[in-house]
């Protein structure tokens, strides 16, 4: 072999091996659970919270909306709570029917609102239960910027 072909066949075979580095390196970052979405998610015993969320308007009112699913063979009992902007205890109670989704704020349901100070892009603390212990969650506060949250937004103004 003359010294041309050999320096293609190195090239090719490094090209070759640093494309494929990350399928051999073992590192498989899919496989780490995340929330695939704009808000948060927690295991709440039977509860499932999904995609829980603020949207908030130019008047500071917001809005709380998400997902919840009972993966038990029994109705439960679920519980949202939070504080509003002047330290008031903001507290929602609703029935998620056995192996079913109840989505709070859309779907057909009203939203829980209230006063909130801070601006979109902050946390604000949320606690869902599903019958035991409180969870508590960092909920992201969002504007009206994404489309799919204008309405929520604009209605609040």
């Amino acid at each position: 072999m003359n010294v041309k072909k050999i320096t293609s066949l190195t090239l090719l075979a490094l090209a070759t091996l640093s494309l494929a580095g990350c399928s051999l390196s073992g590192n498989v970052e899919s496989l780490k659970p995340y929330a695939p979405s704009d808000g948060v998610q927690v295991d709440a015993q039977s509860l499932k919270a999904r995609n829980v969320l603020l949207i908030q308007g130019e008047s500071g009112r917001a809005v709380l909306i998400g997902s919840f699913v009972n993966s038990s063979q029994e109705d439960l009992m679920a519980t949202v709570q939070t504080k509003d902007s002047v330290g008031q205890d903001i507290r929602v109670e609703f029935v998620v029917k056995a192996g079913t989704k109840f989505d709070l704020g859309y779907n057909g349901t009203e939203p829980v609102t209230f006063k909130l100070d801070g601006t979109p892009g902050q946390v604000h603390e949320v606690a869902v239960s599903g019958g035991g212990d409180p969870y508590v969650l960092n909920v992201p506060v969002l504007d009206g910027s994404l489309a799919e949250y204008r309405e929520y937004a604009e209605s609040l103004n």
